[in-house]
Order: structure tokens, then C-alpha cells, then sequence
């Protein structure tokens, strides 16, 4: 029989898990989008003098004056679409902007008391460069001095990552203790995953540094092997090798490598991964327009405040610390970064990231492999944990996609943890029950209550509990992050019997 073991509590981590870092949820980037196409510039105001001049300088010289980056980022007919609607959000700016490119149409802008039409060529330039706005902004807004976000705002996700990983080695030995095959998806299989809809790599940057870390001083397990933990994306994507000068191709570990290291005949070292996919896309990441192979760019170094992660910026103060390695980079520069398959260039224009169109545009062929896996997840989870992910009604795509994941399930049976935020409630503790009514009846928090009672649609009111702390705080104690409050949160002893470690048929 085949095995049917997956994570029992699947993450869904939203822009709201990362807005203490100052990075922008879909309508904070619209309307920072509008307050650009119009040339107002105050909001850059309080942030690093150096990356407030150079983001200024992004866009008011190099995407207009620079005649090569303009035309293929056309600022200018970004401008004239936003300005014809000054109401508009991003989804439907997108659904637009798709709508005309999949028609090969061109664009009537009436803007400043005349007509302007651009040509399809034009709002292609203009997608290319609301994508990479987009992306300039969130580099800008994390980054506390060029080249590094801010020690203390990342902490806290950087220790739910050490709590993460630990659970991980903890729950290896209680598998092992109850004789669970170790080149089974019972044992190497993580009993939690993380579907991130976030473009920022931050979750998964801090638990790469923090299984390097663990994976460098391993434990062993009875027969003496050391244990080491690792990612899985999904879906099969390469990058260049952390700490080596050479720009070769690195698979991302995935369940067949698990098998076949773990195999009994050949003992050397045993390993465990944990699902994290980014079905909306990354910042960083890459598909090759010429192989059509995924890669992801980390970091040169091991540095879990470096903004590396992000990928190259087209202008270097952007990002401080990015370095070309190859010579085709360091010719081209410019968010140059060569695939290791065929040795294309590839530039930021060529990140595929997805936000909410009703075009009916299909994805690039990794993302759509994503998607399945994302279906699989949510339809054999346990228990749910919406983390600052509010599911959106503007999102139906993904709500329907969602409703459809888990239709086979047992709703009785299915658990669901929300975890948002009101100041009013912060220290309330977990709401259930009518209290949870109760909220969305009188809340004055107009986002969080319509994101629970969206939830509160799928999900049987008594398999729902609610905490409006926010993240981190949610797992926060004394300003050091808690154990004992995440194993609250992933493996409540109400949703799972006997809590943490928890059993695998």
C-alpha cells in the first residue's frame, strides 16, 4: 500500500506575518504604487538617507533618463494607466494590464486633459516595470541600513526558526524511538509545512541559516548517524552553491535524494525535510527565457540579515551587497543573473510573480506544479493555521482553489487556527465559539473581522480558534520565543491527541 503520510498542520503565511518588518501587503504597494505614479515621495521619508536617495534616483533618472532601462521598464506608461483610475487595486491593475498583453491590444490613457494611447509594446514595458517596482519597494522597506535588515525586528523570526528546527530534531528521535523506516515518509517527512502567498524569502532564509547551523554540529541518532534537516520547494529547482566561487547548478534537496539517503543498504548520514513553496513566486528567483529552467539566486555568504536573498537590484545601492560572479554578470550587471543550465542571462523581468488576475493566462509550468502540491498539502492537513494570511475575497481564485482543496475532506475533523491582529484584542488570548461572533460583530477592525468571518464561511465554528496578537507575538514570551507557545500554535493537545510529538498511524 502507498504511503498517505503528510505534514498535519499546514502554514499559510501571509503578508501579515512579516508586516512588523515593514514589508507592504498588496494594497499598501498600490497605494505606494500611486503615490509614485503622481511623484510624491513622502513616504520615504524617516528611511536610510543612502537608500532614500537611491530608490529616488530609481525612478525619477534611471527609468526615465537611461534610454535602455526605460524602454524595457516603461515608467512612464505605468504612470498613464495608474492616473486614468485612481481608485483602481492591484488585482484589477494586473487583470488590465493581462487582458490587454494576452489581446496584444495597446491602451487609451486619458490623463492631464488629453488622450494618450500606448501601444501593446508599451503596457508590456509597463507590467515589466510595476513587477519590478513592486519588487524595489519591498527590498527598500526591509532594509534598515543598505545591505541589512534590522537585528531586532528579525529576531524573533529567526528564533521561531531555532524552535522550528529543534521540534524537528526532537520529533526525529521520538519517530526513531517508535521504530517509524527512516526512508519513509512517516519518519523523514516533517510533521508541519509552510504555503507561503508572500514574494519575500524571509521564512525561509532564516530556516536555511538555522538548519546550516544544526546541520554543522548534528546529532546522532542510535545507530550513529547524524541527522541533518533541509527544504523542500515542491518542485525541482537549482541555484548557485552558497560559500563556493563557482557558478554551478545545486539542487534544492527533494523526497527522491530523502529515500535513497536514508536507504538502510547504504548508511552514511540520515535527513528529514520540510515542505515550503512558494506558489504566488519569489523574490529572487528566476525562470530561464531561453532552457525554461527554475534557479534561485541566495546569498555569496551565510548572513541571515544580508538582503541577498532578494536577488541583484538594477541599481546597485539598492542592493549593497549583491555580487556579480560570473563573467556574463559582470558584464551585463543590471539584475544580471546567469542560469546555470544553458548560460542565458536572465534579468529581474524574468521573476514570475503571480498576483491574483482573472486573466485566464496559464502559469509558467513550475508554478502550476505548485499548485498541485499546495492542493495536496491542504487536502490531507489536519489543522490550518491562516498566519496573517486573511484568504482575501478579492483572492477568489484562491479561495475557490482552497474550497476545492479540502472539499473531500471531514469538516468536523479539520482544524483551523487564525492568527491576525487588532490592538484591542492583543492580549485576549484565543477566542472560540460565540466569542469569535462576538468579535466579528462588534470589531471595529474592519480588515481582521472580515478576514475571520471569509474563514468562518469554510470552516465549522467549533473547529476554529482566533488570536489577535499578531506575529510574532503570537508565540512571544519575555521577548524570547516560546516553545511551548508554538507547539501551542502547530500541535494544540485539543487538535491533536497527546500534542507534541505527535503519532503517525
Amino acid at each position: 500500500m502507498s504511503e498517505k503520510y503528510w505534514p498535519e498542520t499546514v502554514i499559510l503565511w501571509g503578508a501579515g506575518a512579516t508586516k512588523s518588518l515593514g514589508l507592504h501587503a498588496t494594497k499598501e504597494l498600490m497605494q505606494l504604487i500611486s503615490k509614485i505614479s503622481r511623484g510624491d515621495f513622502s513616504f520615504l521619508k524617516g528611511k536610510n538617507e543612502k537608500l532614500a536617495g537611491a530608490f529616488k534616483k530609481l525612478i525619477v533618472e534611471d527609468l526615465i533618463e537611461d534610454s535602455k532601462i526605460s524602454e524595457i521598464y516603461d515608467l512612464r506608461a505605468l504612470e498613464a494607466i495608474v492616473n486614468t483610475n485612481n481608485k483602481i487595486n492591484m488585482h484589477e491593475l494586473f487583470t488590465l494590464l493581462d487582458q490587454l498583453i494576452d489581446n496584444n491590444m495597446g491602451f487609451n490613457a486619458f490623463v492631464n486633459g488629453r488622450t494618450q494611447f500606448l501601444r501593446a509594446e508599451r503596457v508590456k514595458a509597463a507590467r515589466r516595470c510595476l513587477i519590478l517596482i513592486i519588487e524595489e519597494l519591498e527590498r527598500f522597506s526591509i532594509q534598515n541600513v543598505p545591505g541589512y535588515t534590522d537585528r531586532e525586528k528579525m529576531e524573533p523570526y529567526y528564533e521561531f526558526a531555532k524552535v522550528l528546527t529543534d521540534l524537528m530534531i526532537e520529533e526525529a528521535q521520538a519517530f526513531e524511538n517508535r521504530n517509524y523506516k527512516r526512508n519513509t515518509r512517516r519518519f523523514y517527512l516533517f510533521s508541519y509545512a509552510i504555503i507561503s502567498f508572500n514574494w519575500d524569502p524571509v521564512i525561509l532564509w532564516n530556516l536555511f541559516n538555522v538548519h546550516k547551523e544544526r546541520n554543522q554540529n548534528p546529532i546522532k541518532l542510535k545507530d550513529g548517524l547524524k541527522l541533518q534537516l533541509y527544504d523542500d520547494f515542491g518542485t525541482q529547482i537549482s541555484s548557485t552553491q552558497l560559500d563556493d566561487g563557482e557558478s554551478g547548478i545545486c539542487y534544492v534537496t527533494d523526497e527522491p535524494q530523502c529515500k535513497s539517503i536514508n536507504d538502510y543498504n547504504y548508511p552514511s548520514r540520515i535527513i528529514r525535510i520540510g515542505k515550503i513553496l512558494f506558489p504566488h513566486g519569489m523574490f529572487g528567483t528566476r525562470i530561464c527565457p531561453e532552457c525554461g529552467k527554475s534557479i534561485i539566486s541566495f546569498a555569496e555568504k551565510w548572513d541571515r540579515l544580508s538582503t541577498e536573498i532578494f536577488g541583484p537590484s538594477i541599481l546597485k545601492p539598492l542592493q549593497k551587497n549583491w555580487k556579480y560572479t560570473t563573467e556574463k554578470e559582470k558584464l551585463y550587471e543590471r539584475g544580471a543573473i546567469e542560469c546555470p543550465y544553458c548560460g542565458q542571462i536572465t534579468y529581474p523581468y524574468d521573476m514570475n510573480l503571480i498576483i491574483q488576475s482573472l486573466s485566464k493566462k496559464r502559469n509558467a509550468p513550475i508554478l502550476e506544479e505548485l499548485k498541485t502540491e499546495m492542493g495536496l498539502l491542504m487536502k490531507n492537513a489536519k489543522h490550518i493555521i491562516f498566519a496573517g494570511y486573511s484568504l482575501p475575497i478579492d483572492d477568489i481564485m484562491v479561495k475557490t482553489f482552497f474550497m476545492s482543496s479540502i472539499s473531500g475532506s471531514d469538516k468536523h475533523k479539520l482544524k483551523c487556527t487564525i492568527l491576525n491582529y487588532d490592538k484591542e484584542y492583543e492580549n485576549s488570548g484565543w477566542l472560540k465559539g460565540k466569542n469569535i461572533l462576538e468579535y466579528i460583530k462588534k470589531s471595529r477592525n474592519n480588515s481582521a473581522a472580515e478576514c475571520i468571518d471569509n474563514i468562518c464561511d469554510i470552516f465549522p465554528l467549533e473547529n476554529i480558534r482566533v488570536n489577535l496578537s499578531g506575529i510574532p507575538d503570537v508565540f512571544m514570551e519575555k521577548g524570547k520565543c516560546s516553545r511551548s507557545k508554538v507547539i501551542d500554535l502547530l500541535y494544540p493537545e485539543e487538535y491533536f491527541n497527546g500534542g507534541f510529538p505527535i503519532r503517525r498511524g
